[in-house]
């Protein structure tokens, strides 16, 4: 037996590759959580008025994607990106459950998202941690630093994983874990 070890990912800086090690071993347990998911399933909801599985791993990478391009790079959200297959995939469950995708293209969608991901903290070092950026939603102004945003997307990734473990359970489906 060998010790559960977190190593940084090369490219960036090291307490940022620390966060993105994080990331990535959350990423590796989705994939995993997803292995047995057929395409049938990935948008039919397994309960009544839950969220589908596909729609729940496009809004992971919404999640990342709106966090790390439009607040930490200022990207203006634009009729392009509204167009993209995972913006705002939980506003219409229903609307969603018709759009066919596959496991693989949802997963594949959040791959991509994440290469921009390592983009952007490829510019970034460790003296960026701390660094507070601006949030206005809805009428309100907050502040969050890297740090703090870093370690969200981590939660909010492991979060919803389990959520997509429940619903694999509801719909019968295999954990790789039990």
């Amino acid at each position: 037996m060998f010790p559960r070890e977190l190593n940084p990912v090369d490219g960036v800086t090291q307490e940022i590759g620390y966060y993105l090690a994080g990331m990535e071993e959350v990423r590796g347990q989705l994939r995993n959580a997803l292995a047995n998911v057929p395409d049938d399933c990935a948008c039919k909801p397994a309960v009544d008025r839950a969220h589908c599985i596909g729609a729940l791993v496009l809004h992971i990478g919404e999640a990342e994607w709106y966090w790390m391009q439009m607040i930490i790079s200022g990207h203006r959200l634009t009729d392009e990106d509204r167009g993209k297959p995972y913006w705002d995939v939980l506003k219409d469950p229903e609307s969603f459950s018709q759009r066919n995708y596959t496991t693989e293209f949802c997963f594949s969608e959040i791959q991509k998202i994440r290469e921009q991901t390592r983009q952007t903290l490829r510019s970034l070092d460790d003296t960026d941690l701390n660094r507070v950026f601006t949030r206005k939603k809805r009428g309100q102004t907050t502040e969050h630093s890297l740090r703090w945003i870093l370690h969200h997307l981590i939660d909010h990734e492991a979060q919803h994983k389990g959520q997509i473990l429940m619903l694999k359970r509801f719909m019968g489906l295999e954990n790789e874990d039990e």
